[in-house]
């Protein structure tokens, strides 16, 4: 069986390659959610092109868009290959400023190689920076080439996706895990407050980090009324660091359906639920447009 005008959403999780193929007409339910099993890191395979490897993922990116007829994928980005940081407004509104901050912030990259990309936070006074790399996404390119409409999305716009699929508008914390970092997220009020890289070598590291990084990131200490895990190991991230947070919030592990809100043909899967998050969402409300993206030539000036 096809279907007509499926968005594909896909994520990640070292040999794993998690999709979901979305039910157009219905932004709460998702046709078939699965998983591809690999002998090799997914992310780097792609990132690296490596021959054999590469032309396995592309098959299977090929099996999924003729079974399912995708006119749209939308994928993770990785966050190991970004480098993420707030400005002030200042900065950003200024062609000079702005070209200062990004020669040191990616000194090692010609220029050219750069994509940049602001977006307006809950604080007026201050914007996101994201720059990424064309040559790391090369690989993506080439992987989804055949498909009409894409779009890259980084770990901090899940949480722009969950509101927009929620309606939720309080004060909430997304936690993406990965092997070896985390990617930490702040909402308030429909709008993102902070979003920050975490990296480790060991999990049981983290409550020293967070402590570390929330010194830095007063965001980080706030009070929120959920904390949303998935990914990779979600719930052990979740055992480590609840105990040194305050208690009043819900810390939830997306390892449900019902806890993601939407219905699918199967209720029950080989593979923990909370991994495939990300893609599933992705393949949901993909005609809006729920982040607000400033380019960085918004004013004329590069």
């Amino acid at each position: 069986m096809t279907y007509d005008g499926t968005c594909l959403g896909i994520c990640y999780s070292d040999s794993q390659l998690y999709y979901s193929a979305g039910s157009p007409g219905n932004p709460a339910e998702a046709q078939h959610i699965g998983s591809f099993d690999f002998n090799f890191n997914v992310k780097e395979a792609i990132v690296n092109g490596r021959t054999e490897a590469f032309a396995g993922i592309e098959r299977s990116i090929s099996d999924l868009k003729e079974k399912f007829n995708c006119t749209s994928v939308r994928i993770l980005a990785p966050a190991d290959e970004e480098c993420w940081t707030v400005l002030p407004r200042a900065v950003y509104e200024n062609s000079d400023e702005r070209e200062a901050h990004i020669r040191i912030l990616a000194h090692s990259s010609p220029r050219e190689d750069l994509r940049i990309t602001w977006f307006r936070m809950s604080n007026m006074d201050q914007r996101l920076l994201l720059i990424r790399k064309n040559s790391a996404m090369e690989g993506f390119n080439r992987l989804l080439g055949g498909i009409h409409r894409t779009e890259y999305l980084s770990e901090f716009e899940i949480g722009s996706e969950w509101q927009q699929h929620t309606q939720i508008n309080g004060s909430f914390l997304t936690i993406c895990c990965s092997r070896n970092h985390i990617t930490i997220s702040s909402f308030l009020l429909g709008k993102l407050r902070g979003a920050v890289i975490l990296r480790f070598d060991q999990k049981n590291d983290l409550p020293y980090f967070w402590k570390l990084y929330s010194n830095i990131h007063s965001w980080m200490s706030g009070i929120h009324e959920q904390v949303y895990f998935y990914g990779y190991d979600a719930r052990a991230v979740r055992d480590i660091l609840t105990p040194f947070w305050d208690r009043s919030g819900e810390y939830i592990v997306m390892d449900s359906l019902g806890q993601m809100q939407i219905t699918a043909g199967e209720e029950t899967y080989g593979f923990p639920l909370e991994h495939a998050f990300p893609a599933i969402l992705l393949s949901l409300n993909f005609d809006q447009q729920p982040t607000e993206e400033l380019h960085e030539n918004h004013n004329g000036n590069s």
